[in-house]
């Protein structure tokens, strides 16, 4: 297994973006008969596209959870970018972070790792912010992404405005440059979770866990109700906890013995 800390040029940013990866290292033998000899093939990874929170970086889920030793066990590639505040989503400014994410990460990392470019092998997952940058990229990009894994997450959706706060309300405008009332269909999570359902047989496959203490988790119950209601596939689990590392450390495990069941 191999831990390695990164930046490349991105295009959609127009600047320099750090990551972290874990890349198993494994390697598997087969047998040629026209040679009698052993020869050593490496395997393409599956691949967890794995997004921070707030005020996070490239480095969080390596500093607080055990993701190396479960990435190794389960053999499964992780990447890790920085995503700064940006909720992984389009501005309009110009930044654009949910092209980065669904777009120019995977390209690059696939470049430079040897990773898997089959959708069924590909997925995305986060915490937080990160959690709805999951939600929204999986639900953005489905040809590109399986299965979402989203913890905690802070939830951005027209349908799921009467249960933010008004902190989250002027959160959203400051940073995103939107109000509920005007959100885009694609940042509103409702609006494309009811777009991948078209997609019938190919929608990503959703994983929300969010604990019942969490200050966040409202609005989570609010968009498992209304995947519910859609009857959109998910697994939704809650436990007691808070919006902590430790919360989420015990969770990724699951999530990610669902994400490698075939």
């Amino acid at each position: 297994m191999a831990i390695l800390t990164g930046s490349f040029q991105s295009e959609k940013l127009m600047r320099k973006m750090s990551f972290s990866a874990i890349i198993p290292t494994t390697t598997k033998s087969l047998y040629d008969p026209k040679t009698e000899e052993a020869v050593v093939e490496n395997e393409s990874f599956k691949t967890l596209y794995l997004l921070h929170g707030w005020n996070g970086n490239h480095e969080d889920w390596l500093q607080g959870t055990r993701i190396a030793e479960l990435a190794n066990q389960y053999q499964i590639a992780v990447i890790m970018p920085s995503g700064e505040n940006s909720f992984y989503v389009d501005h309009p400014n110009g930044n654009d972070y949910g092209k980065f994410i669904g777009e120019e990460l995977v390209t690059e990392t696939r470049r430079m790792f040897n990773l898997s470019k089959r959708k069924e092998d590909t997925f995305i997952g986060g915490l937080s912010m990160g959690g709805y940058g999951a939600l929204r990229n999986g639900l953005f990009y489905p040809d590109t992404f399986s299965k979402i894994i989203a913890f905690s997450s802070k939830i951005l959706s027209r349908s799921a405005g009467d249960v933010v706060d008004e902190v989250g309300r002027g959160q959203l405008q400051a940073i995103i440059g939107h109000t509920f009332a005007e959100m885009p269909i694609e940042m509103d999570l409702a609006a494309l979770a009811e777009k991948a359902l078209l997609l019938k047989d190919d929608k990503p496959a959703i994983y929300l866990a969010c604990g019942i203490e969490d200050f966040l988790a409202n609005e989570n119950q609010a968009y498992h109700e209304f995947l519910d209601q859609l009857q959109y596939p998910h697994e939704y689990l809650t436990a007691p906890g808070e919006h902590n590392w430790r919360f989420w450390d015990y969770w990724i495990e699951k999530a990610l013995m669902w994400a490698m069941e075939k």
